[in-house]
């Protein structure tokens, strides 16, 4: 299975559309102790099509990321990519919980970061890029 996490400084990044990089996971077999990790820069593309094709390129089954609209996880469904949102924290372990299947699947309305601000690390604000709402309730 090949996960895809938006991604900084080893945490969840807020923001699908937004993200400079993502962390990719691919557990051979669903084996998580053989799983390895690579990050990819995507700061050159532009628009929720492009994420999601990049998404499918690197032939990825799911995408965890803190935010996501409506268009980008349509875009990702229709390239066969499930978009699983609402989470923040340690990309390593959201990865290795999603395919152990220990990582609770939210209803989706939730906003970012689960609608709390556990694991956020306070990034929410001027500085993230997000004007200080990225949903998550920081």
């Amino acid at each position: 299975m090949k996960i895809a996490v938006s991604y900084h400084d080893g945490e969840i990044y807020e923001h699908f559309g937004h993200a400079m990089q993502f962390a990719l996971y691919d557990f051979p077999e669903g084996d998580v102790e053989r799983g390895t990790k690579r990050l990819i820069d995507v700061s050159g593309l532009s628009g929720h099509e492009a994420m999601a094709q990049r998404m499918k390129d690197e032939d990825v089954d799911a995408v965890i990321s803190g935010n996501m609209g409506p268009s980008a996880k349509a875009a990702l469904l229709s390239m066969g990519v499930v978009p699983v949102v609402g989470y923040c924290g340690d990309a390593d372990t959201a990865a290795e919980l999603l395919v152990l299947g220990r990582l609770p699947i939210l209803g989706g309305e939730e906003g970012g970061c689960g609608g709390g601000c556990s694991g956020c690390g306070g990034s929410c604000g001027p500085d993230c890029g997000c004007g200080g709402d990225c949903g998550c309730g920081c």
